[in-house]
């Protein structure tokens, strides 16, 4: 009975995270100068408050008597060293208690053991629900709708500091802010969530009212493609190559697909390699194909991710400790702006790319262990592709965001969703499993334990 309790408090918390957290900024004029760390605050409060419940409610049943063991599956074994290696780093680090929090962002270790809570909680005591797409879809399309008065030039939430808007983005303001997630790499990283999972859930589910979730669905692209981030955009390009093939119901089309996004991968990449121009983005893919990674690449990325890569080799083993790239990156860039009258100073704080930021901060173990435990979600994700439709658009969410994630920052303001799609990729919640008394719920596809 506790244990159906713990499982009850599990589905309000993702219910939390994917339909308010998104939606949540500060209860105050200006709210983008400090909407990092109120969205923090909040997910810190909400997850403790979460596992505190849980923790209370196994412990209670297991001194009734209730047993409880949780299916391991591979991504729960990659996930342990990833932490593990997070935790050694934090220890042997010259910075100390700075590796709690982060130097700069709030990305430490405290805040990587509540991702790899959510991430064992769901999967553990969580269940891939209907609901939970909705959700994400009522979120997701007020954020969009936010973002749209925005860029007509209205701040209806007042967000923007001193009367400022969107298109005072890198002038007045020193990065683009947009929606209710703020600087718009990270909406793009949120977009890379809900558009998949949107899209794919209406397409695939067979209640005729989920193909309403195609509008937020299609907002959320159309969003994306405004806010004009590379990265969500190449995103969401390799999720459409993989996940058309993967979904399909019918093998033969699935096999037809996958040879299309095969041939057009590959044209693409010829086109690349070959692309005539000297300037632009595409000119500069070409050069990385060249085995060439100018410092301009992908606004600057390419010269911090060589800096980065110099790090990780002074430390390859145990990193710098959590959170800390930004302490051991010394790039800065001065630039003058002529609305402030002033030079703007800015640094780097972040690798950009979160695969090399755990290199740089945990070292090689722990960056595999993160890795791992991502491919070893993507496998599940394919031999569940055809239980209902939900795992495939829980999966093609999750797919998108770790292409995201190559060149994205990976902070609290959207990573914690991010995990909580993670958790019920991997579900392994019984499929006879019955509601406590006042709990229950309409009925619908149960999904059936996969362990490999």
């Amino acid at each position: 009975m506790l244990l159906r309790r713990a499982r009850w408090v599990t589905d309000k918390y993702i219910l939390v995270m994917l339909g308010l957290f998104p939606l949540f900024v500060t209860p105050r004029r200006e709210a983008y100068t400090g909407i990092t760390e109120a969205k923090f605050w909040f997910f810190v409060g909400a997850t403790c408050l979460w596992l505190g419940a849980v923790a209370v409610l196994l412990l209670i049943g297991r001194l009734r008597g209730e047993r409880y063991r949780p299916v391991i599956r591979p991504a729960h074994v990659a996930m342990a060293l990833f932490l593990g290696a997070g935790a050694v780093s934090a220890i042997a680090s010259e910075y100390g208690s700075l590796c709690l929090l982060g130097a700069d962002r709030y990305d430490g270790y405290v805040t990587t053991v509540l991702y790899a809570a959510i991430f064992y909680g769901v999967s553990f005591l969580g269940r891939p629900r209907r609901r939970y797409v909705w959700a994400l879809g009522i979120s997701g399309a007020l954020c969009c709708i936010i973002a749209v008065l925005q860029l007509a030039g209205l701040d209806p939430l007042q967000l923007y500091p001193g009367g400022l808007n969107y298109y005072d983005k890198y002038e007045a303001l020193n990065a683009a802010f947009l929606g209710t997630i703020g600087n718009t790499g990270l909406l793009a990283a949120y977009l890379c969530i809900a558009a998949p999972c949107l899209i794919v859930y209406s397409l695939l589910s067979e209640h005729r009212w989920d193909s309403v979730l195609l509008l937020p669905g299609a907002l959320a692209v159309g969003v994306l493609l405004v806010c004009d981030v590379d990265a969500g955009l190449v995103a969401l390009a390799g999720c459409i190559l993989v996940t058309v093939p993967v979904v399909l119901r019918d093998r033969r089309a699935a096999k037809t697909a996958a040879v299309c996004a095969g041939c057009l991968t590959a044209a693409g990449l010829a086109g690349l390699y070959f692309w005539p121009g000297r300037s632009g983005t595409l000119w500069e893919l070409s050069r990385v194909l060249h085995g060439e990674l100018s410092d301009e690449f992908g606004s600057h990325r390419g010269q911090i991710w060589k800096a980065c890569w110099q790090l990780f080799l002074e430390k390859p083993w145990l990193g710098g400790g959590p959170g800390t790239a930004g302490r051991r990156i010394h790039i800065v860039w001065q630039r003058y702006i002529e609305a402030l009258g002033r030079d703007r100073v800015v640094s780097v704080g972040n690798a950009h790319n979160v695969y090399l930021g755990h290199l740089v901060n945990i070292g090689i173990i722990g960056a595999a262990g993160y890795v791992g435990a991502a491919v070893c979600s993507l496998i599940t994700w394919f031999r569940r592709r055809r239980e209902g439709p939900l795992y495939p658009a829980l999966g093609s969410a999750f797919l998108c965001y770790m292409i995201q994630d190559f060149f994205g920052i990976g902070l609290c303001l959207t990573a914690p969703m991010a995990w909580v799609v993670w958790g019920l990729l991997e579900s392994s919640v019984p499929r006879k499993e019955t509601a406590a008394p006042g709990m229950e719920e309409t009925a619908e596809p149960v999904i059936d334990d996969c362990v490999f």
